[in-house]
């Protein structure tokens, strides 16, 4: 009897032995963290305030296509190449302009730039009707107008507009109007819809909104001053591979995306 017992319980504890091992065996094995599967790092980009809304729709459809979320952070371009100069960090930057483009190029901050993407073509708005008769961009030093400029040093738009001034040689009658100096062309837009001047200088793109509440006149070709809207890596990357291939999207797929937020993509 005893004997017969010790065969059972024999019997009884090798089979949970072989059921304990088979389940061992089918779990998955832990491993150390540096050797399971990690999330690709985010990419970082400095993006001029002018190019929210086109930038924004790339970089969600990049993440899409890749897994990769591009975090972007939004400024007048001024105001971004002073945010690098002082970080020395992230992957892309893309101000909206070449002039500060070309500066953060002189101070070695960028790796590869391509481009272009879109371009930046200075337009000038008026109220709706137009009432100070606004027909070339020589009649902005007319005596007593009221106008409004995104900010000569801070923005890609100012700065160019104002290299047509000079070509004209208006920039002094223009600036004894004393203008309105804004942080980007949308506050140029939004001053002249609440009715604070007679005139205002935007980007093209900053029009197609408000098509019905404003008067645009085109600047003549022959004088104005179109920019390019880039788009570099920066040499602070950790992640240069992914940043280029991220800079090929934006070349590839930027421009048609630029085109429908109203931006001209070919002059």
């Amino acid at each position: 009897m005893e004997k017969r017992l010790a065969r059972v319980l024999k019997t009884i504890f090798l089979a949970l032995f072989v059921a304990a091992l088979v389940t061992g065996c089918s779990q998955p094995s832990s491993q150390p963290a540096g050797e399971q599967a990690q999330e690709k790092a985010p990419l970082f980009a400095y993006v001029g305030a002018n190019l929210k809304d086109p930038v924004s729709e790339l970089a969600q459809a990049y993440e899409q296509k890749t897994g990769v979320k591009v975090e972007l952070t939004f400024n007048n371009a001024g105001s971004l190449l002073n945010q690098l100069e002082l970080m020395k960090t992230g992957d892309i930057y893309m101000p909206g302009g070449m002039p500060f483009v070309e500066a953060a190029q002189k101070k070695g901050y960028l790796d590869k730039v391509v481009g272009l993407i879109a371009y930046h073509t200075p337009v000038i708005i008026t109220p709706k009707g137009n009432p100070a008769n606004i027909k070339e961009v020589r009649d902005l030093s007319r005596s007593g107008l009221k106008l409004v400029i995104p900010d000569k040093e801070a923005t890609a738009i100012g700065k160019i507009v104002f290299k047509t001034f000079d070509k004209l040689g208006i920039t002094e009658n223009v600036e004894k109007n004393e203008p309105t100096y804004v942080e980007s062309p949308a506050k140029a837009v939004a001053a002249i819809l609440m009715g604070q001047g007679d005139a205002g200088i935007v980007e093209y793109s900053n029009t197609y909104k408000n098509l019905e509440k404003l008067e645009v006149v085109e600047i003549d070709p022959a004088v104005n001053i179109v920019d390019q809207i880039p788009c570099a890596t920066l040499i602070f990357t950790s992640q240069k591979d992914q940043a280029e291939d991220f800079l090929e999207f934006m070349k590839t797929e930027g421009p048609a995306v630029f085109e429908k937020y109203g931006f001209k993509t070919k002059n």
